[in-house]
């Protein structure tokens, strides 16, 4: 069984890379995310126990970083799901010789 800890530190790690801390509302929601899948905005919020300014602030860093994509419900379009983004693979350098 893998160490709870080093998969948390490894996390943690790879966040940083990207400018998200895991334990401020922005890695709350990307963790989240990632262990529940594309959710609606306000379970996210919920579940993160934010402020709901604060959550909004997050929504929009992580969108900035192209972290996360939202996208209407499509079983209710009043409401939004937030999932995390594709990651777009870098474009291939092609060199003619």
């Amino acid at each position: 069984m893998p160490d709870l800890c080093s998969e948390v530190s490894q996390l943690s790690t790879e966040l940083e890379k990207v400018g998200v801390d895991l334990f401020t509302v922005d890695g709350k929601i990307i963790f989240y995310l990632m262990n529940n899948g594309s959710s609606r905005i306000k379970e996210i919020m919920l579940a993160t126990g934010s402020s709901y300014r604060g959550f909004y602030l997050a929504l929009e860093r992580l969108k900035n970083k192209k972290l996360i994509d939202s996208e209407v419900d499509p079983v209710d379009r009043r409401a939004r799901v937030i999932r995390l983004a594709t990651p777009t693979p870098a474009p291939s350098v092609h060199r003619g010789n």
